[in-house]
């Protein structure tokens, strides 16, 4: 007898070559069989899924899930938009295992710890062995590796460098958001970024996000970022598909904390500074990240400025700074093998409301800029392999029961199954708790916090081996 059984949808997995009418049987939260019919009378549960897509569960390497960023209820934002697994990019690590325990939705949830001066690190320039303490002990509290802030807390090149060689010395997983004390956030730190790695193995993080047409104009910046990225080894990126950002609203001494708060406001025509940001908030430019209910929302005006200051403005602030042309050719490009150029599609949103890979996404598929093939490699299949996760992103016999059920023409998930279980249902979370995932040295400090670890051996992931769609 299966636990539960997916009735008559259309299924998408590139990965087994299956794209067709299929039912779906689950078994203890594993894939048991698929198959263009399946009695009902085999199952205990029968979800009749007829007119729908049946996809395996997103696989967002971008996320956000601290109290910064609203992650109380971003588990459950994830959740409703189809995701089963996520990366949060930027942490801490402490802060992110604990709202998991206290506020999970049934998703699996791996995470980085970011490396912030006056934080990890106490300088923009700290030393080598600085640096391999806070990594190790990153590692040890249950971070995947560390990520570097370099848009909005940025370290020099020089640290950028040793951050690279040293997280890649201890088997762990770097990422970075472009810039330096010498670069900025757009095409002059993704080139840095590019020249100091060698050839270690990083994570650069949402490429759109160095498009905006601060060099030149975006597509010729797009241009210029597929080539370089073409021409790269042992990288790991990903791109998302929303108009707008999401930065730190904090200030300090009246100015904003983050550099890339500051360069959005005068982006958008504003001083940089806190009465800058106001202003900003109350026209409509900056947004306000607010709990309204159960999920997050983004907010202007009077109220949202009210927001801020309640805060003593240390709350998620967002711009819609992001141009289209350079997010379409991003998600679309290939190089002349015909491998997609950057590797996954993410969202950078959690408690961000910025989840919109499915809705987004699927509108790509419906103009042919990706086929619904193209659109499940990189939104599932791709960047489960690129966190050694080889059982999630697809829906074999035997993988993850991990399935997203979307109604294609709304581009709505309408359901959300996580390791077997429904976590959400026609807009309603009812998956609980979170599965971690870990490295085997963070695995007693994730037992610690009370959550299941999954462990993953990232000498064996697609981070540090090839991967392709």
């Amino acid at each position: 007898m299966y636990d539960l059984l997916l009735k008559g949808g259309h299924l998408v997995d590139p990965a087994n070559h299956r794209a067709g009418s299929f039912d779906l049987a689950i078994r203890g939260g594993r894939v048991a069989r698929v198959a263009p019919h399946i009695a009902r009378s085999e199952a205990a549960e029968v979800l009749d899924v007829s007119g729908l897509l049946v996809l395996p569960g997103l696989v967002d390497i971008h996320i956000h899930a601290s109290s910064e960023f609203q992650g109380r209820v971003a588990h459950r934002m994830l959740a409703l938009a189809g995701v089963t697994t996520a990366l949060d990019m930027a942490g801490p690590v402490d802060d992110v295992l604990t709202i998991a325990r206290d506020h999970g939705a049934g998703i699996h949830l791996a995470c980085l710890h970011r490396v912030k001066p006056g934080e990890m690190v106490r300088t923009p320039d700290p030393t080598a062995d600085e640096l391999r303490a806070g990594i190790a002990a990153a590692m040890d509290r249950g971070a995947l590796g560390v990520k570097i802030m370099g848009g909005h807390y940025p370290l020099t090149p020089a640290a950028n460098q040793r951050v690279f060689e040293i997280a890649n010395q201890l088997g762990g997983w770097v990422a970075i958001h472009c810039g330096s004390t010498e670069s900025r956030s757009d095409l002059t730190g993704l080139r840095e970024a590019l020249d100091l790695k060698g050839e270690n193995h990083i994570h650069i993080a949402h490429i759109n996000s160095y498009c905006r047409g601060t060099v030149k104009e975006p597509s010729l910046e797009a241009v210029q970022a597929i080539e370089w990225l073409s021409a790269a080894r042992n990288l790991v990126t990903e791109s998302y598909l929303a108009v707008v950002n999401g930065t730190s609203g904090k200030c300090v001494d009246d100015i904003p904390e983050s550099d890339r708060t500051r360069a959005c406001l005068e982006q958008g025509g504003y001083p940089a500074t806190r009465e800058g940001l106001r202003r900003a908030i109350l026209e409509g430019f900056g947004r306000v990240n607010v709990i309204e209910g159960d999920r997050a929302v983004l907010r202007t005006g009077p109220e949202a400025v009210a927001v801020w200051e309640a805060a003593g403005t240390n709350v998620g602030i967002s711009f819609p700074v992001n141009p289209p042309m350079p997010r379409l050719m991003l998600a679309a490009a290939r190089d002349r093998a015909g491998r997609f150029v950057v590797d996954a599609l993410a969202t950078d949103g959690g408690g961000i409301p910025r989840n919109f890979t499915v809705s987004a996404g699927l509108r790509l598929v419906q103009l042919e800029v990706l086929t619904l093939a193209d659109f499940v490699l990189k939104a599932c299949t791709v960047p489960a392999r690129l966190l050694g996760l080889p059982q999630k992103g697809h829906l074999g016999e035997g993988a993850d029961a991990d399935v997203a059920v979307v109604d294609a023409t709304a581009a709505e998930v309408r359901t959300t199954i996580a390791a077997g279980r429904v976590v959400a249902h026609h807009g309603v979370v009812i998956g609980k708790s979170t599965r971690f995932i870990t490295t085997e040295r963070g695995r007693k400090a994730v037992e610690a916090a009370g959550l299941e670890p999954v462990v993953v051996d990232l000498a064996e992931s697609g981070f540090y081996r090839t991967v392709s769609a």
